[in-house]
């Protein structure tokens, strides 16, 4: 049995034993940034269907038991880097039962996605 070796490289999977062609037909995976806007743009979302402001959120999250400032939050939420755990806190504060993962990372992630994904109000199937 081969032993294959797969490294990240530049958005794409490196296998040392494909040809340039071969690796080059690899499906490109987003990036970490794409992620990160993804889910800012989620939580954004959220927020904007049930008009809460990051001025309002402080509220929602102290009546679970979670303490954090606005200027905080505008910082974490901005940055997109918070804990899955966080995630599910807004959630829960904001009363979301259901969320959607939209089928494009990237069109999501782009400047706009949070009020792109706010206008989608599918209930679940």
């Amino acid at each position: 049995m081969e032993n294959w070796t797969f490294a990240q490289r530049g958005g794409s999977i490196y296998n040392p034993f494909m040809t340039e062609t071969e690796s080059a037909q690899q499906p490109e995976f987003p990036s970490e940034k794409a992620w990160e806007e993804l889910t800012k743009n989620l939580l954004r979302a959220e927020m904007m269907k049930r008009g809460v402001s990051f001025a309002t959120l402080p509220e929602k999250l102290a009546a679970i038991g979670v303490t954090d400032t606005e200027s905080n939050l505008r910082n974490k939420v901005g940055r997109g880097r918070f804990t899955a755990v966080f995630f599910m806190q807004c959630m829960f504060a904001l009363g979301a039962s259901w969320i959607e993962v939209p089928d494009s990372i990237e069109e999501a992630g782009q400047p706009g996605g949070a009020q792109k994904l706010a206008k989608n109000k599918r209930p679940p199937q």
